[in-house]
């Protein structure tokens, strides 16, 4: 079969755009069957049906494919924490709700590859991997830094914001690899769900702030100071 050669108008504007996706997707469904190394920049040209040297004009190497394949999944996940941080308006416990419905509807997304980078990122060369290992530690920060916040604020029950962050981070991850697009309930309707969880495992129990009983004031106070402990006794172990 004769390879397409781009025109000028395939090169830029929204035609280049939707032409890098279509590599990138290919690319994508290669690096899932064969593994980034044993996938060469011959292979997804043939793929796309252009020639390599077409391919250039969109990547000039595979590892450029795969860094983009990399900041569409980590970096741009990162950079929802980027922008909650300039929404000032915004409560603690609204932020972490946004925050987890965003990540949600972003790795249930198929274009953002995320599946693919999550499942074979011990296999990426070691500069891509570094920027995908900090991209993932400016994530777990944003939703830590958050959490911090609410327990400052007194939204949140005193606990390891970092532990927490984990938990929540994980389960939104999670659903990439159960999610189905034609199941019984869409991705929004799922990320609404997983967010308002989020929140939920947060928030201070009930009896903090209703009970009026001496004895369940005690006990919730108790509670509190427990976890307070434990949280510093914990960082004091830190090395």
């Amino acid at each position: 079969m004769r390879k397409s050669k781009p025109t000028k108008a395939d090169r830029i504007g929204p035609r280049r755009d939707i032409l890098a996706a279509d590599v990138l997707d290919k690319a994508a469904t290669l690096f899932a069957a064969r593994g980034f190394a044993a996938t060469s920049l011959q292979d997804v040209a043939d793929l796309v049906g252009l020639s390599r040297t077409s391919i250039y004009h969109y990547f000039d190497s595979k590892d450029a494919l795969l860094q983009e394949l990399v900041r569409g999944v980590t970096t741009q996940a990162a950079q929802i924490f980027d922008d909650l941080d300039r929404e000032t308006a915004l409560a603690p416990s609204a932020k972490v709700r946004e925050a987890a419905r965003r990540l949600v509807l972003w790795v249930s997304d198929p274009h953002t590859h995320f599946k693919l980078v999550d499942r074979s990122e011990l296999e990426l060369p070691s500069a891509i991997a570094a920027v995908h290992r900090q991209a993932k530690r400016r994530v777990l920060a944003g939703m830590s830094k958050l959490i911090e916040a609410g327990i400052a604020s007194g939204e949140f029950r005193a606990l390891d914001a970092r532990i927490a962050a984990f938990t929540i981070i994980g389960m939104c991850n999670w659903t990439a690899w159960w999610f189905q697009p034609t199941g019984e309930k869409t991705a929004k309707e799922i990320a609404d769900a997983i967010a308002e969880q989020a929140v939920a495992s947060l928030q201070r129990p009930s009896g903090a702030t209703g009970a009026t009983d001496v004895k369940s004031l005690t006990n919730a106070i108790r509670a509190e100071l427990d976890l307070i402990d434990s949280v510093h006794g914990m960082k004091r172990t830190k090395p």
